[in-house]
């Protein structure tokens, strides 16, 4: 007499564990899909209307949802602000990060970083971004903070190659010659960003930059083989 095997029960068990598994990924790809879907509508609704209709409602309004479900993945509008204006930020640190880690010459890295910096300030979805992400910063301490945290990851990495750059430059120096370097980079995007009618006298602007940067770089003093 044959011995009944357990086979056919261990396949309904298996089948049982899995139903789960497939149904939890099913809802994780749901859900970013979800997110990825807020964080469009919501960048859209930044560009057309600027930071004063940026509010959770408009928000999940225009993404077809409750603002409970909104919440449920952003709950402040600084979040949702954040999810949208990061990436923005996030792909210049990444190649901030990356020019520290290499072992490229430090002038070699700032050209990649002004290059960069040039490239942004021409594109005008990311200079829409970063106004309408500034201006809120001057009005709302939670954005005002999140602009410091950039900040103070970006001027020490920009220091750091100005000190490579020029061995006697002092830490403090380097800090207030980073800064400069900075705020000439976001002064360029409100001159060249989004919205700006084209100008004639903006042509060769680029080399004019170049040279104030380098002019930054060695504390006024011209490069050796400059003349």
């Amino acid at each position: 007499m044959t011995e009944p095997t357990d086979q056919p029960n261990s396949k309904k068990r298996r089948a049982a564990a899995e139903a789960p598994a497939e149904s939890e990924r099913s809802l994780r790809a749901q859900g970013l899909r979800t997110r990825n879907a807020i964080i469009e509508v919501a960048k859209g609704l930044l560009l057309e209307g600027g930071s004063l209709e940026f509010t959770l409602r408009e928000v999940a309004q225009r993404a077809g949802i409750s603002i409970s479900n909104l919440q449920y993945y952003f709950p402040t509008r600084l979040a949702v602000l954040r999810a949208v204006v990061e990436p923005v930020v996030d792909a210049y640190l990444d190649e901030l990060r990356r020019a520290l880690d290499a072992k490229g010459s430090p002038r070699a890295m700032i050209d990649t970083l002004i290059d960069r910096a040039l490239e942004d300030a021409k594109n005008a979805e990311r200079t829409a971004l970063w106004w309408h992400f500034v201006s809120l910063a001057a009005i709302d301490p939670e954005c005002s903070q999140l602009l410091d945290e950039w900040y103070e990851e970006v001027t020490p990495g920009i220091a750091k190659f100005i000190r490579g750059v020029d061995p006697d430059c002092k830490p403090a120096d380097s800090m207030h010659r980073a800064t400069l370097l900075i705020a000439m980079a976001d002064g360029l995007s409100f001159q060249l960003g989004a919205g700006r009618r084209k100008r004639s006298y903006t042509r060769g602007l680029d080399a004019k930059f170049r040279a104030a940067v380098d002019c930054i770089l060695f504390g006024g003093a011209p490069r050796a083989g400059d003349g």
